[in-house]
């Protein structure tokens, strides 16, 4: 199918370059280390707010999605168990919220909170907003017992009690190398040092080199349909995720149509879309995420994929977790001991 790409759709797609090494790739080393040095300068002139419950932030190292927001929601159900109120904080990415708000899926659309957060809303009492302090805050008033960031393994503002890095194995790390030049949001060393442990989907853990604490968990597909004729469309940071578990899932594909990660669609798109798949004679079909930005009058024709994340040792993720908040409980008391002793 042939598509009309924006100059937005062109900037938020992820190039072709980026899955291997080649010559154009190293004419933009350059801003590659520009970009990392303005990294460091800005995580070196912001001092993280600790707040007063733990901070656990799901994150990754590449651009785009690797499975954040089903680990999310798989450990909302982990701390559920050992007994937290867990609430999610969202940056909500393309909404044009700009203070903390609690996400109401019977009220709010993705333009106002954005689309994670209205599939996140569903697991745990859900904030959006950039500003993840004051998200954090507004969440701890509401009763949160512990706070669950939904990406930010790369922002300094909250003080994080424990970070995992999501690696999806379908996904991998690209090329390896940092943006620009590759899909990298920072060198994998220190990537890796400000994580305490990897959240791994599938086998082979391309960055099993760099840790020997790491937790595998699968993505299994809910809605199974062998043999059903689809078209595909997705927007997402790494549509062929979409595409392998479809096929997985016994899927016959007909036809695969690619947009920009949180591309907003529009009637025009879905016109083409349905034709397509009545050229094909097959039914439309897209993630639970894109599903949320299709206009309202075509939802009802147009199947979601919904997915679930599970791990695969749940009590020793929970044990991990457990652990973790237990020295983050002696941490506080040693800092309330030094404070009070200063007064």
């Amino acid at each position: 199918m042939t598509q009309d790409l924006s100059i937005v759709d062109v900037m938020f797609r992820a190039p072709n370059f980026w899955n291997k090494k080649q010559w154009f790739n190293y004419i933009l080393v350059p801003l590659s280390w520009l970009w990392t040095r303005i990294g460091r300068w800005n995580e070196g002139h912001i001092t993280p707010e600790r707040v007063s419950v733990p901070v656990i932030c799901v994150g990754n190292l590449v651009m785009g999605g690797a499975g954040k927001t089903p680990t999310v929601i798989a450990l909302v159900d982990v701390l559920k168990r050992i007994g937290y109120n867990p609430h999610i904080l969202s940056r909500g990415y393309g909404a044009y919220i700009r203070n903390a708000i609690r996400v109401n899926s019977s009220k709010h659309n993705y333009l106002q909170v954005g689309d994670e957060p209205l599939l996140l809303a569903a697991a745990a009492p859900t904030w959006a907003c950039p500003n993840r302090v004051q998200s954090a805050k507004a969440a701890i008033k509401e009763g949160a017992t512990i706070l669950i960031m939904d990406d930010g393994l790369q922002n300094p503002s909250l003080e994080k009690d424990l970070s995992f890095i999501v690696v999806d194995t379908v996904q991998g790390i690209g090329n390896g190398m940092v943006f620009p030049a590759g899909p990298l949001r920072e060198p994998v060393p220190s990537g890796v040092d400000r994580a305490h442990a990897m959240i791994v989907i599938g086998n082979d853990n391309p960055l099993s080199d760099y840790t020997d604490r790491e937790f595998h968990a699968k993505i299994t597909c809910l809605k199974q349909q062998h043999g059903k004729r689809v078209v595909a469309f997705v927007g997402i940071g790494y549509p062929e995720k979409f595409r392998v578990t479809l096929i997985e899932n016994g899927y016959l594909l007909c036809d695969f149509v690619t947009f920009a990660d949180h591309h907003p669609y529009t009637i025009p798109d879905m016109i083409k879309l349905v034709k397509l798949a009545e050229l094909h004679h097959a039914t439309l079909i897209t993630t639970a995420k894109d599903w949320i930005r299709v206009p309202n009058e075509y939802r009802t024709s147009i199947d979601s994929l919904p997915v679930v994340l599970s791990f695969e040792d749940p009590e020793k993720i929970q044990s991990f977790i457990t652990k973790s908040l237990q020295d983050y409980v002696v941490e506080i008391e040693k800092t309330s001991v030094v404070t009070s002793s200063n007064l």
